[in-house]
């Protein structure tokens, strides 16, 4: 399994909740190099900065998420019981690679967010956003 440090595993959350925040989907050479990115995340995860740089929505968005997961250095309140053996940085790293190599990574990101129960903060947008 792969083994990210806390650092990466920083990077990898903003960025992917950047790309959740997302109103429209990426350019096709982006969509095109987070695929090849997914495919081997974790020799390549240092590319992502990079990318969410080249599109200023995108980098406010990352920014801001990467300040967010910065600032939560503590141990989480809460964890959860689970019945298999994958561990929380496993199952993470697993939704980012189905995320990066989706169609549509901005379309994925957001489905997966909805999926994982996170209170939105616009329910109508969250409402629309699975059409």
């Amino acid at each position: 399994m792969p083994t990210l440090n806390s650092q990466q595993e920083k990077t990898l959350t903003a960025f992917i909740t950047a790309l959740g925040q997302q109103d429209n989907a990426l350019p096709e050479g982006l969509q095109k190099q987070l695929h090849a990115i997914g495919q081997n995340l974790e020799a390549r995860i240092l590319e992502l900065p990079a990318i969410a740089a080249s599109l200023p929505n995108l980098n406010q968005a990352y920014q801001t998420a990467l300040s967010d997961t910065q600032g939560n250095t503590g141990t989480p309140a809460a964890t959860f019981a689970s019945s298999t053996n994958q561990s929380d940085s496993d199952k993470q790293f697993n939704r980012a690679v189905d995320i990066l190599t989706a169609d549509d990574p901005v379309q994925a990101a957001r489905r997966s967010k909805a999926s994982l129960g996170q209170i939105a903060s616009n329910p109508l947008k969250r409402l629309f956003s699975r059409g």
